[in-house]
């Protein structure tokens, strides 16, 4: 029987992730918890098109480039959303969550 290109690519290929790779790391709980209760009505445009534009492009920037900036948006977030984010929670999360939030906040996502 033959398939068509639709039927194949959506099944994942057994070889899509080679056996013995680790599983991506799970979402902090004091991550999740935080995402819950955050506010993030004062979260500027500014800083949102920031944030938007750092999560587009970090791949592309060298790693120490990425840390810092990325810890500076962090550090920015903070300042305005409440509570503050986790302490546990990595920088690309944390500003993944504040804008998934805002969008439900918002009812845009």
């Amino acid at each position: 029987m033959r398939r068509h290109w639709w039927q194949r690519s959506a099944q994942p290929s057994p070889d899509a992730v080679p056996a013995g790779q680790p599983a991506p790391e799970a979402v902090p709980p004091s991550l999740l918890a935080w995402a819950q209760v955050v506010d993030v009505s004062r979260l500027s445009d500014k800083t949102v098109q920031k944030v938007e534009r750092h999560l587009r492009d970090y791949r592309h920037m060298i790693p120490a480039q990425r840390r810092e900036f990325g810890f500076f948006l962090v550090a920015a977030v903070a300042d305005q959303v409440s509570p503050p984010p986790p302490a546990d929670a990595q920088p690309l999360d944390v500003l993944a969550t504040v804008l998934a939030v805002r969008r439900r906040q918002l009812g845009i996502g």
